[in-house]
């Protein structure tokens, strides 16, 4: 008999369209793989951000928060938080360029700005969520698992080279992922599998942003949606059609795991 297989599944650009739905197609392809494989959402969202998601896919295995969290059977099995003392250098190096800041838990959400700016809105907005509730020392009495950064790409200079315990992952054109630097979706991925008991090669990922890229890669078997970045396509091992256009069920169905 066939390996049992993990698959991995990225929320926003993967699961869901562009109107922030699951496709009905993609859903049912889901739940019929679940019955003979192992599944699991890989997602930049926190538990609470992608609650809804899993739910409604039925999955008690995910990742959340880039990698800084894992859970089989909703029971935690990894956790990874930021260095507190990369993130005071973080706060003061954003405070001194007016650069505004998200904290996150793995279940909460907090800006650190009094008045939210057009990047914060339009970031939160591009995932579908409101703006969080103001809570400037909110870092201080909750552990955080990542931060969001809301800069633009020439600004990124400003942070490079100067944190040991991050590594800073692009999400939206002006938002950045602050990471701690041993953490990854594919990192945290790896402990998964193992804690299933599935081989690395018998996992396969789909996705289509940036922090995809080295799940893609390391898997063994990466697909990269139609509505992909070029940079996630091209270390792909096949491309499929976009979030629109039923790109899951379509792999799926071509690499006959589902009917």
């Amino acid at each position: 008999m066939e390996n049992k297989k993990l698959f991995i599944f990225d929320i926003d650009g993967t699961v869901l369209d562009n109107s922030k739905s699951i496709p009905l197609e993609t859903k049912q392809a889901i739940k019929e793989l679940s019955e003979s494989h192992e599944v699991a959402i890989a997602t930049g969202r926190n538990r609470t951000m992608a609650k809804e998601v899993i739910e409604e896919l039925g999955i008690s295995s995910y990742i959340v928060c880039n990698g800084a969290a894992a859970y089989y059977k909703d029971e935690a099995i990894y956790t990874n938080f930021l260095n507190e003392e990369d993130l005071e250098k973080l706060i003061d190096i954003a405070d001194a360029h007016d650069h505004q800041l998200v904290y996150e838990t793995i279940d909460d959400l907090r800006r650190r700005n009094e008045v939210p700016g057009k990047r914060m809105t339009n970031g939160m907005t591009f995932v579908g969520f409101d703006v969080p509730a103001y809570d400037k020392e909110f870092y201080k009495k909750n552990p955080l698992v990542q931060c969001l950064l809301f800069i633009s790409e020439e600004e990124m200079d400003i942070y490079a080279d100067k944190f040991s315990h991050f590594r800073f992952v692009r999400w939206y054109k002006e938002g950045i992922d602050v990471l701690p630097a041993d953490g990854s979706k594919y990192l945290t991925i790896k402990i998964l599998a193992n804690h299933m008991g599935i081989n690395l090669n018998d996992v396969i990922a789909f996705g289509d942003g940036m922090n995809d890229i080295e799940m893609i890669r390391h898997v063994g078997t990466g697909i990269a949606m139609g509505n992909a970045e070029k940079e996630v396509k091209d270390v792909a091992d096949s491309v499929t059609e976009s979030n629109e256009n039923n790109g899951i069920p379509s792999a799926l169905r071509k690499m006959k795991y589902i009917k």
